[in-house]
């Protein structure tokens, strides 16, 4: 009687720490990102950007990274070319955090633009970072990053 009753203690804690989990990352279920599909992302206001999946991997053995361009980004006001679209070739990202961004699977056999696989390799012989932000946030601080327009140069 004493073994299985701590084998349901064990199980209600394990439980308990599954549920506490969950709780904190405000979602139930991460989706399974493959190579190919693109995604829209969830932003506060409506926004044409999307995600398209370029390759998925184990990163410093246990965090995956999702390593996506976003495309269709409106150019903000302000910023040279503002009202066009742009793209970002590459942009590696916690898979948490891209879950936390990902709105709705479109499609599953979208390739990455051409410059994918060369913002990768300096990505990963610069053996750069990775977002852990939203999409919305990272495409913000690339447009920070960018020279500002002035009125009446």
């Amino acid at each position: 009687m004493l073994m299985s009753t701590r084998a349901l203690l064990t199980a209600l804690a394990l439980a308990t720490i599954v549920l506490a989990a969950r709780a904190e990352t405000g979602t139930t279920s991460v989706p399974d990102f493959v190579p190919r599909q693109e995604w829209s992302i969830k932003s506060a206001s409506p926004t044409t950007a999307k995600v398209i999946i370029g390759r998925v991997e184990t990163w410093e053995q246990s965090k995956i990274i999702v390593h996506v361009s976003i495309i269709d980004i409106p150019i903000p006001q302000g910023l040279p070319g503002a009202g066009a679209m742009t793209r970002i070739d590459h942009v590696p990202f916690d898979k948490a955090a891209l879950a936390a961004s990902a709105d709705r699977l479109l499609s599953n056999n979208v390739p990455p633009p051409p410059g994918f696989e060369s913002g990768y390799e300096q990505w990963k012989s610069a053996k750069g970072g990775v977002f852990t932000t939203t999409v919305e946030k990272a495409i913000e601080i690339v447009f920070q990053a960018q020279p500002h327009q002035h009125n009446g140069r």
